[in-house]
């Protein structure tokens, strides 16, 4: 990033900060992504910046500097309309077993799944799945099928505690998670994180090894390249206490799981620049804008990319926004 960015960022900020915008975590990368497209549509922003030469940058300095200025802002107000929607979580799959049953999840091949609610062994007023026996090619299953068809990224996030046998350091823990596309042993089976890491049958970055030092640890583990790289559109999430190394039940526990779909509006919006249509040509006024993007949100929902609700949520966005308007 240019300097003549760097500067820009705190003066953006700073109108968030006024405006009472509620930071979210991908700020900065917006703001990145924003000067990106800047510089990626207008020359005359790469000669300006020292990142492109144009021959005649210094007669337009003075026309430069203002359209500079307002364009920045320009950015700035969509930013703000964008804040709040900067990562939109849509939930596929959640659980915390806090409920007291298990009429989210299936057994294998029509057989009653292993897993039992308990108390948490750490928090007794907490409730937390283990399971009864041990097992292989999955124990339990989602009921219901996961939409994974859309290109986003999916993650599937956790709570795990592995209790290693104190008299016996060497016998395994079973905790394993995956994803399966049938609640069946024949399945196709994706194990993307468990105890023991020649078992898990996904590559890295995306398998995990679970710790088992008797504390819980949080896992977020995204696993869109196991969906795009298999042509999944649908899923089911799989568990088990695995029988391999000796390991027994009732060691391992899981809780609050949850998988969800990441949908980014700027991703989108980002294909209509708020400074106009072309480099160098500006919107005819904020309709023109807006129709624009209408037309891209309508191209991605007849594609079946984004969901209604958030087609709604970009036109909202493009509506509140500055872009266009003189």
């Amino acid at each position: 990033m240019s300097p003549q960015q760097q500067q820009d960022i705190p003066r953006v900020l700073e109108i968030a900060k006024n405006s009472g915008w509620k930071f979210c975590c991908c700020v900065r990368e917006r703001l990145a992504f924003a000067f990106d497209l800047k510089l990626m549509y207008y020359p005359a922003v790469r000669s300006e910046t020292g990142l492109g030469e144009s021959s005649n940058s210094t007669n337009r300095k003075g026309h430069f500097m203002k359209r500079n200025t307002m364009n920045t802002f320009g950015l700035a107000t969509l930013l703000l309309a964008t804040a709040n929607f900067c990562r939109a979580d849509i939930t596929l799959f959640q659980d915390n077993f806090e409920s007291g049953n298990l009429t989210q999840w299936v057994g294998k091949d029509g057989a009653a799944p292993n897993g039992k609610i308990v108390a948490d062994p750490l928090n007794p007023t907490n409730h937390v799945l283990t399971f009864t026996a041990v097992n292989s090619y999955g124990d339990m299953f989602s009921a219901t099928p996961l939409n994974v068809s859309r290109p986003r990224p999916y993650i599937l996030s956790f709570d795990f505690l592995g209790i290693p046998d104190p008299n016996d350091p060497s016998r395994g823990n079973g905790g394993f998670i995956g994803i399966a596309n049938e609640p069946s042993a024949s399945a196709q089976e994706f194990w993307i994180a468990g105890t023991y890491f020649p078992a898990l049958t996904v590559p890295p970055p995306v398998a995990t090894v679970l710790t088992v030092d008797g504390a819980w640890h949080h896992y977020d583990i995204d696993f869109r390249s196991v969906v795009q790289s298999n042509g999944l559109t649908q899923t089911l999430l799989m568990l088990e206490d695995w029988f391999n190394f000796d390991s027994v039940p009732g060691d391992a526990f899981f809780d609050n799981l949850r998988v969800v779909g990441v949908f980014d509006p700027n991703t989108i919006l980002a294909q209509v620049p708020c400074e106009g249509p072309a480099p160098g040509k500006e919107w005819k006024n904020h309709g023109d804008y807006v129709s624009t993007v209408s037309a891209v949100v309508n191209l991605y929902l007849s594609e079946n990319l984004i969901t209604a609700a958030e087609a709604d949520q970009m036109m909202s966005i493009a509506g509140g926004s500055n872009c266009g308007k003189k």
